[in-house]
């Protein structure tokens, strides 16, 4: 019975230290460490509007409007998971401002729980989802004339792709920076060395705690439903946050001939602009025009 006993404690507390750890995973894998928009399209010498739009969900966000005369499409920027509207480390204001001057409007955002947006969780990107649906709503508004076009980094680059097929046909093309494949891949590289049964417990604390799904998500899947709206992928070839192969292998989920590819040579994780600012934006300019021809501004007025 002593016996019987003593194993029975030393199962409860290793049920009770495995739930422990699940929960403290959970709460790592969701955790959403904040931090400051530093800089304005001011810093550019750019005149811009403090925006706020709502999801559907009712979350506030918080952005910019960058009004550009005689704009021929609205660019929706939309940061990293870990970054804001003005994040420095990928040059977004600077990209921002390229933008304007080649003719465009540009919205620029933070996603809930970033930046000056409400939140204090990362949602694995099926909330956040709903912010990129939104601002395209935003986009589309101001300016309904206008076709809407999606600049995303990271994270945002697989939220831009999930938000073409939520958003029909308001969305005209993507550029896609250091897309996701996968939020349970990405999660799990992140945490090589706990267990596998271990981190699935975590994910399945996480979905019920925090309402946080790793799986929310499948690019591959939504690229293929994006139809013919073409996108351009980009990655960086030393990417160690994100692998180029998952770029490519999103890529390959589609068989549309307008979708396109660079590998930027050494590289980082979205570390091409800054990398290579010229051939960059030459790169993107010839794919915009390419998808979007300014005969489809007009178009997008009737």
């Amino acid at each position: 019975m002593a016996m019987l006993a003593l194993v029975s404690v030393l199962l409860l507390v290793a049920v009770l230290a495995h739930g422990a750890a699940a929960l403290y995973l959970a709460n790592e894998l969701t955790r959403s460490p904040r931090r400051r928009v530093r800089g304005t399209p001011a810093d550019r010498g750019l005149h811009y509007e403090e925006v706020r739009f709502h999801t559907v969900d009712r979350v506030r966000l918080h952005g910019w409007f960058i009004e550009s005369p005689g704009a021929r499409a609205t660019v929706v920027v939309v940061h990293d998971g870990g970054g804001t509207r003005a994040d420095e480390t990928q040059g977004l204001l600077q990209l921002q401002h390229e933008h304007v001057r080649r003719g465009f409007h540009v919205l620029a955002f933070d996603l809930r729980g970033r930046g000056e947006s409400p939140g204090g969780r990362d949602r694995l990107g099926g909330p956040e989802l709903r912010d990129v649906v939104a601002a395209i709503t935003y986009a589309s508004r101001r300016a309904p004339e206008l076709p809407v076009l999606l600049h995303g980094f990271g994270v945002g680059a697989t939220l831009a792709l999930e938000a073409v097929a939520v958003a029909e046909s308001r969305v005209a093309a993507v550029i896609a920076d250091s897309p996701i494949a996968s939020m349970r891949e990405q999660s799990r590289w992140q945490h090589p060395r706990v267990p596998g049964y271990l981190f699935g417990l975590a994910c399945v604390a996480a979905r019920r705690l925090f309402a946080a799904d790793v799986d929310a998500l499948d690019p591959l899947a939504a690229v293929a439903r994006a139809g013919e709206v073409p996108v351009y992928f980009v990655c960086g070839e030393l990417d160690e946050h994100v692998p180029p192969s998952q770029t490519l292998n999103i890529a390959a989920a589609s068989l549309s001939s307008r979708h396109e590819v660079w590998v930027a040579p050494e590289a980082g994780h979205c570390g091409a602009y800054l990398a290579y600012p010229e051939e960059y934006l030459r790169r993107v300019n010839a794919f915009v025009e390419h998808a979007v021809p300014a005969r489809l501004a007009i178009a997008f007025a009737g």
